[in-house]
């Protein structure tokens, strides 16, 4: 696929509860708004999505009090996982095609292998001789096979969500940014690149991976090496990832970097109405035409920083979902303004 140049999307969570009419609230609201590329909307934890459907399926898999424990090696099963996350979509436009002439795209997200593994306690022999580092007990990020196990679980979802046609699919990984700084945590350079190359090998569309907080120089390299398309991170809350990232980076290469544009985590502060928290769409347009003389118009996606599942918790489901909405409001008016 060319490089289309400025379009938009979004992350993928949203801070209202979880049930199938949120779910069609809000990719109609994405619609509407004018995103690009609408996500299915994310309204459970990026963990227990994947985890939760795993440990009915694995028996030495257990959830117990919303953790997850590992007591030895197991078969990965062979139907994918959490698949009705990307049958939404289908169903949601079979319903409703003449709704597709609004968009370029679908988009979907997987939450990364690292990041799973580190949701996983070991217990029993397979935590034998493991000393814990970073994590208080043993933890499946610290085993070779245990990373490439849930590499292998995550390419299975990636070909059934290419399978139904969507054409961003997106790969959280959040847990990145905490493993590498100056060297890795846990792996080689070289076993991060097979890992996250695994987890994308089936996305024949735009692969695309999500990593929070600030990028280290040694990451933003890892990451160039991998096959993933599109680079995606936060820049508002993180504004030294633009002195990580240039535009060689991206330059006759087939790489796009997806720009955080609007703040997704913050707490109330008092005297504040919800206008006060939207970005006005005057210093939106400002903020992406300083990143389009860096990167270059062809180079870019805008999206928001990160997800705004948080926003339930500080603000509560009306008011969080009304300020997220606005943000993403004025953040493609903006983009349309310099369009």
């Amino acid at each position: 696929m060319d490089k289309e140049g400025l379009f938009t999307t979004i992350v993928g969570s949203w801070p209202l509860s979880n049930n199938t009419e949120n779910m069609v609230r809000i990719f109609s609201d994405l619609i509407d708004i004018g995103i690009d590329y609408p996500c299915y909307p994310q309204l459970i934890s990026m963990v227990s999505q994947f985890l939760s459907p795993l440990a009915k399926s694995v028996n030495q898999l257990e959830e117990k009090d919303e953790r997850f424990y590992l007591s030895d090696d197991f078969k990965i099963p062979k139907n994918s996982i959490a698949v009705e996350y990307g049958e939404f979509i289908n169903e949601y436009f079979n319903k409703r095609p003449s709704l597709l002439e609004k968009i370029k795209g679908t988009k979907a997200c997987l939450t990364g292998p690292l990041t799973l593994a580190s949701e996983i306690i070991l217990k029993g022999e397979i935590a034998q001789g493991i000393k814990p580092r970073v994590f208080s007990e043993p933890r499946g990020i610290m085993v070779d096979w245990v990373v490439d196990k849930f590499a292998e679980i995550m390419k299975q979802v990636g070909r059934a969500y290419n399978d139904l046609g969507i054409d961003i699919i997106s790969m959280d990984e959040p847990l990145l940014g905490v493993l590498v700084g100056r060297k890795p945590l846990f792996h080689s350079e070289d076993f991060l690149v097979e890992i996250l190359n695994k987890s994308i090998s089936e996305i024949k569309n735009l692969s695309s991976i999500h990593v929070c907080g600030r990028i280290s120089p040694n990451l933003r390299d890892i990451l160039l090496q991998t096959n993933v398309k599109i680079l995606d991170h936060e820049f508002t809350t993180n504004e030294k990832n633009f002195e990580i990232f240039q535009k060689e980076h991206f330059e006759a290469t087939d790489k796009i970097l997806a720009l955080g544009s609007v703040k997704s985590q913050f707490g109330p502060e008092h005297g504040n109405d919800i206008n006060d928290y939207i970005e006005k769409i005057d210093f939106l347009e400002s903020y992406i035409k300083k990143a389009i003389n860096q990167y270059g118009k062809e180079n870019l996606i805008i999206k928001p920083d990160c997800g705004f599942l948080p926003l339930k918790d500080t603000f509560g489901e009306d008011k969080g979902y009304e300020i997220s909405i606005g943000k993403v409001r004025n953040m493609v008016k903006a983009v349309n303004k310099i369009k």
